[in-house]
């Protein structure tokens, strides 16, 4: 009888690929693609897997008859937005602005950073969009103010007050729901929000222009005038004087 000697190395590479076999065959997710048999195998082809197809865009409401009827009249909407800006929105946004940051800390390094003799300079609207939507019978209103001011000092330990004014962009987003009604307008949703900051200053201090520089560019800023804004102007007082001056200007007459 002829005898072989198989070394005890091979014998343990001989288990293992055993054992790799047995596995493929028990689970198939560990299994050798055959490609002859399957060419189009994402691991054959060397393609990526293919990626879950995504969900489609609902297609967009179209706009109820008073809706469209509003929008068309575009001269006086115009009118309207213009009027309740000067007349309303400004004055009111800029009180929220100044009660917001007055006495307000700001510091993160330096605790005892405080904001005083808080001024505020709303400018006119640059930008005036409306449209119809979300829904059926809503139109949502895009209102810019570009290159306001804040002026203010800050309040610090010995140190000599440093003089603050922040440049910004207020932008302003409103919904509104839109009826026939005796209660034509409600306002759904309003957010404010500061964009563009710029920081400048006299009497600077490395610590306290960064601790002044973060609260206004950082987010702070727009929080808490969206916050203030929305806290002070209740939805329905909002909506209340939309409509006083959408009146004057005849919006909603005859429809």
């Amino acid at each position: 009888m002829t005898r072989f000697c198989v070394p005890s190395r091979s014998i343990s590479t001989i288990a293992s690929l055993g054992l790799i076999t047995l596995a493929g065959i028990a689970s198939p997710a560990l299994a050798v693609i055959d490609c002859d048999k399957t060419p189009d195998a994402p691991l054959c082809t060397g393609e990526p897997r293919p990626r879950p197809k995504p969900k489609p865009v609902p297609a967009p409401v179209p706009p109820s008859p008073i809706v469209q009827q509003v929008l068309a009249r575009s001269g006086q909407i115009q009118q309207t937005i213009d009027t309740a800006w000067s007349e309303f929105g400004k004055g009111v946004l800029a009180q929220q602005i100044k009660d917001e940051l007055d006495g307000k800390r700001v510091g993160k390094i330096i605790k005892t950073i405080h904001l005083k003799n808080v001024s505020v300079n709303l400018r006119d609207l640059a930008v005036k969009e409306v449209k119809a939507g979300p829904g059926a019978n809503q139109i949502s209103v895009r209102l810019v103010a570009p290159r306001n001011n804040v002026n203010a000092s800050a309040n610090v330990f010995a140190l000599p007050d440093p003089s603050y004014r922040v440049f910004f962009d207020l932008e302003l987003d409103l919904t509104l729901s839109l009826d026939n009604s005796s209660s034509p307008i409600r306002v759904d949703t309003f957010n404010a929000r500061s964009t563009n900051l710029d920081v400048r200053g006299s009497n600077l201090v490395g610590t306290v222009t960064q601790s002044i520089g973060d609260f206004f560019t950082g987010g702070g800023f727009s929080r808490n005038i969206t916050a203030r804004a929305t806290q002070s102007i209740t939805k329905e007082q909002l909506a209340a004087n939309i409509r006083a001056i959408a009146d004057r200007f005849s919006v909603f007459a005859g429809l």
